[in-house]
């Protein structure tokens, strides 16, 4: 062994056990005693109280019940769990919970079929799209339905889908799921359930879930036992939490984080920590927003992307808000801890994001700060959940039921008022209910949300910026119904950063099917207004680069909005000289520059006739990046229009067009 390699291990054994020596003087937070209703923990029931007949373990049950679930966020697996709980309250049978992401396509079909039933929980993610980890079991199951007419005849399924209804294609991922299994041969014996994000989604589950137990019953799947339905759907007594491990005296002290092998890659689970290389404002100063330019590092990583792709990004939270949020917790943010999940004890399990343990690679203890700040969603409202949670650690009765009430079936207007509208974070709850004390545990475990990955559409060309994609990032901010300032983790995160130091940005590259032509004289029409400019940015760069290769280039058309010229017209140079250049025309629609509002699509309504011939006539392409929620939905419009103006369709014919040139990869959306 020579000398260097020597010596590296020496290191590392040494690490191991400084690690090794702190766990040994460990001890272990208290287990929340908990109960809503007062119930007492398992261990202090007293032994003559267990029931004379031991019940059966799950390898015992000869029933099989399977729920797989899709989430992008976090919810959709947070109710398999609350479904899962009821009914191994309600039947003797073997209940799994499973992420789509762990199926194994190659057995997929048996892991469908097999289970007595299997109950599915999928969210609608993007511009109608499912959940990142579920697109390979999309794209398989999608690819059954082509080849097969009865290749899950022995399936028996149910489908709750998770959306939202500002949005355009509500709940496509939950519907394209329910319809695929029925096309397959599959038998729905529970209807389809649809959850609207942007009423009450707790509600639509509840009232989704209480079909379930008598679907299950009365299609002879299983058979109900002497407990009620009424009462098996009672909300859980006894709090979930995350054991809590302290560690005396290692304050102060560094420990090692896993560095991922290469071989494996970096991805959402393992991603690569890069560097802010560059950060410029693009806002001028008589702008009251603020919209930034940064570029990130991923020299190193191997990582590459492609025009038209996303970074992913972990962000953390304000240092000040996790101060306070330790404060009232009532924990030093320096304590060093060690979180693990009872129920994934043999495989080390720990606090955790969209259902990967430890997203940043961290290894054994971390600080109560870290902690906070990597992991704990702290701005997002709480789900009622979290209420009923929150509850059985408040002492006060007025404050216990004022909490009991609004999580209850009675408080959903309470519910929506206090908490939602307002915008309402969990230090802000915290601090309504000043009797309330969470443990550690419990406060990981069953209240604050994990905090989520971000995603931007890289605003860059791999031919300019190989190993630095460039990002184009709006900062929220803005005041909340209680007045609070509302500052988005994200993008105060990376305003806040230092420029240049190392290993601070976990970071990974999300692949996506927006891509210019590969046949670059065939005409484009972007549009893009504030950020949705980002991937048309990297289009751009592309074709200047192969302007410059000599390659010859179609028609480009963009359409950009903006507040302002003088406000907020991000990268108007580049774009005025890309223009200049021949690389593409450049329309702008000023929305506040007196007179009446122009919009995108007011500028594509008035250029209707030139639009149609680069997309009729020329079969050209049609992208829109930027909001879903409106823009994306006037655009569309506006493309309609044109279509039925132009070229005599009908509303219905136009429709019908657009979604040929969708299936053809011709109209390409990157919305949000």
């Amino acid at each position: 062994m020579d000398p260097q390699t020597l010596m590296l291990l020496s290191a590392v054994l040494f690490v191991i056990s400084i690690v090794g020596a702190y766990f040994s003087r460990t001890k272990a937070s208290p287990t929340p005693a908990v109960a809503a209703s007062g119930l007492k923990r398992k261990e202090d029931t007293p032994a003559g109280a267990a029931a004379s007949k031991a019940p059966k373990t799950e390898s015992e049950f000869s029933k099989s019940i399977r729920i797989f679930y899709g989430t992008q966020t976090g919810t959709a697996e947070i109710f398999a769990k609350e479904l899962g709980d009821l009914l191994k309250k309600t039947f003797e049978a073997k209940i799994t919970i499973t992420d789509f992401e762990d199926v194994e396509l190659d057995s997929a079909q048996d892991d469908l079929q097999t289970p007595d039933a299997s109950l599915v929980l999928c969210s609608t993610y993007g511009d109608g799209e499912p959940p990142d980890t579920c697109l390979p079991f999309f794209e398989w199951l999608q690819k059954k339905t082509e080849e097969e007419e009865e290749g899950l005849s022995e399936m028996k399924f149910g489908v709750f889908a998770l959306g939202n209804t500002q949005y355009e294609h509500f709940n496509n991922s939950g519907k394209n799921l329910d319809k695929f299994f029925a096309k397959l041969g599959a038998e729905r014996i529970i209807d389809l359930g649809l959850g609207d994000d942007n009423e009450d989604i707790e509600e639509d589950f509840n009232k989704w879930k209480a079909t379930v137990i008598p679907a299950l019953a009365s299609s002879g799947i299983v058979k109900l036992p002497g407990v009620g339905v009424d009462e098996a759907s009672a909300p859980d007594t006894v709090v979930k939490a995350y054991v809590v491990e302290t560690l005396e005296g290692a304050q102060g002290i560094a420990f090692p984080e896993v560095n991922v092998s290469k071989t494996k890659g970096y991805d959402a689970h393992n991603p690569f920590k890069a560097t802010l290389s560059a950060r410029r404002e693009l806002h001028t100063s008589m702008s009251e927003r603020s919209c930034l330019h940064v570029e990130v590092d991923l020299d190193g990583s191997q990582l590459s992307y492609e025009t038209g792709d996303h970074l992913g990004i972990f962000p953390e939270n304000d240092a000040d808000l996790v101060k306070k949020m330790a404060a009232r917790l009532e924990v030093d943010g320096e304590m060093m801890i060690s979180v693990h999940d009872p129920a994934k004890s043999s495989k080390g399990g720990a606090l955790k994001a969209v259902g990967e343990p430890n997203p940043l690679g961290h290894v054994g203890p971390l600080s109560v700060a870290t902690a906070l700040a990597r992991y704990c969603d702290l701005l997002t409202p709480l789900r009622k959940p979290a209420l009923t949670a929150l509850a059985a650690f408040t002492s006060d009765a007025a404050q216990k039921e004022e909490l009991e009430r609004m999580a209850g079936p009675d408080g959903k207007t309470a519910y929506a008022d206090w908490m939602m509208k307002p915008y309402r974070s969990v230090l802000e709850v915290l601090e309504a209910f000043p009797t309330c004390k969470p443990p550690l545990g419990a406060f990981f475990c069953s209240v604050v949300p994990r905090l989520q990955v971000r995603y931007y559409s890289i605003s860059s060309s791999p031919r300019v910026a190989p190993s630095s994609p460039h990002c184009t990032v709006a900062v929220v901010a803005g005041a909340t119904g209680t007045g609070r300032m509302h500052r988005g983790v994200a993008s105060t995160w990376l305003g806040g950063l230092e420029v240049g130091k190392n290993l601070q940005v976990p970071a990974f590259v999300r692949k996506s099917s927006f891509r210019l032509p590969v046949d670059p004289t065939v005409p484009i029409v972007m549009v893009g207004p504030g950020t949705g400019l980002a991937p048309f940015r990297g289009f751009i760069q592309e074709r200047m680069a192969l302007k410059a290769e000599g390659a010859e280039l179609g028609p480009a058309l963009l359409f950009f909005g903006c507040r302002s010229k003088t406000v907020d017209f991000i990268y108007e140079r580049e774009l005025h000289e890309a223009e200049a250049a021949g690389v593409m025309r450049l329309d702008v629609a000023f929305s506040r520059e007196g007179g009446a509002k122009v919009y995108v699509q007011h500028r594509i309504a008035q250029r209707g006739e030139e639009v149609y011939k680069l997309l009729k006539t020329s079969s050209g392409h049609f992208y829109i990046c930027g909001d879903a929620k409106n823009m994306a939905k006037d655009v569309h419009k506006a493309l309609l229009d044109l279509l039925s103006a132009e070229g005599g369709l009908s509303g219905v014919d136009a429709e019908k067009y657009v979604q040929e040139m969708t299936a053809s990869g011709r109209y390409s959306r990157d919305v949000w």
